[in-house]
């Protein structure tokens, strides 16, 4: 019974291995591929990377303006900026799209108001999308609008918040809104949200930009591909401290699978020579094609180039078959960017 489910979920494998495409249209482990950029992580928690755009280190407000474009009205206290009640938003000179966001705040200490009137303020990407800043320490009110929330559309997942008066950090990864030649959206704007560490939004997709009791709908903002971080004056003296941001790269697109070989229309006969086990891997027939079960268990289907020599098709790296004095088959010389090069003998 054994021996016939090990058939069975060997030819399974094999089935969906021969018919197997990475999606990023490269071989795995392929050594000619980019290397990832070398980016130095601060020795601080929470400080920023070597590639971090620093927006506010606690000593002027240089890179901030007022929404209207007039200096920065918010103040300098103990190494934080603080929101002057009535004074505006306050929006960074430098404008941004894809990014990963650090900012640590702090309500009052001195409780003052419930619900919405307790240390509110909002943290804005691109201008549009708000991540909730508020008291949300024993402090129930509406969960759409409390601390981490993306403001009336998505409530956090917990509630991490930390009591008034102490700092507190968002990270936040955005991905901008996508839209076609013609101004249509072809992917929403996309939020992940770490409060003090713990994931309170994990890859949610705005509905619109924010706006009071209805978000706004993306025609609104069509084709925008960057904006201005703003933080929110909201009527309370809040405090923000460290704030950084990171442009992040495009992801990495698909390209056309690699060329391979020219490719060897192997016979039945050259199969067949193929065919048996090698050290602790074993060379099987599927259909028309041979799968090399590398350390027996882990299926690559080969692609021939001549009668001994072969690609993997999935896996970057090559296999070639050597013979004996007596010319058959006694060696296969295995070659994956993996696992570098080996070389086993023909057992059987």
């Amino acid at each position: 019974m054994r021996n016939v489910f090990v058939c069975c979920l060997t030819v399974l494998l094999l089935g969906s291995v021969a018919n197997a495409q990475l999606s990023t249209g490269w071989k795995s482990h392929d050594l000619s591929r980019a290397q990832p950029k070398v980016v130095t992580a601060s020795m601080k928690p929470g400080g920023p990377p070597s590639d971090a755009i620093v927006l506010f280190d606690g000593t002027d407000l240089s890179q901030w303006v007022s929404s209207n474009g007039a200096d920065a009205k918010w103040k300098i206290v103990d190494g934080a900026m603080e929101s002057v009640p009535r004074s505006g938003y306050i929006v960074s000179k430098q404008k941004f799209g894809d990014c990963q966001l650090h900012v640590e705040f702090a309500s009052p200490k001195t409780v003052k108001g419930t619900g919405q009137g307790r240390g509110n303020s909002g943290v804005f990407l691109m201008g549009e999308f708000e991540v909730q800043v508020l008291d949300s320490y024993e402090n129930p009110t509406y969960s759409d609008g409390s601390a981490g929330s993306i403001y009336g559309q998505y409530p956090p997942l917990v509630n991490a918040s930390r009591k008034p008066g102490e700092w507190q950090s968002y990270d936040i990864v955005f991905r901008r809104p996508r839209f076609d030649d013609q101004g249509n959206l072809t992917s929403a704007a996309r939020l992940t949200v770490f409060h003090n560490g713990v994931l309170i939004q994990n890859g949610n997709d705005a509905l619109g930009p924010t706006n009071w009791i209805r978000h706004k709908a993306y025609e609104k903002i069509a084709g925008k591909t960057e904006g201005p971080l703003s933080l929110q004056d909201h009527g309370n003296p809040v405090r923000y401290r460290n704030i950084w941001v990171r442009n992040l790269l495009e992801p990495e697109q698909p390209i056309k699978e690699p060329a391979e070989g020219v490719r060897y229309e192997l016979k039945q006969v050259e199969m067949d020579r193929l065919v048996g086990r090698y050290g602790g891997h074993r060379i099987q027939q599927s259909k028309r094609a041979l799968v090399f079960m590398f350390n027996g268990n882990t299926p690559l289907t080969l692609v021939a180039t001549s009668p001994t020599t072969f690609e993997f098709k999935e896996s970057a790296g090559t296999l070639q078959f050597e013979t004996g004095a007596d010319g058959m088959i006694s060696e296969a010389v295995i070659r994956l960017d993996a696992a570098g090069v080996q070389k086993a003998k023909k057992t059987n």
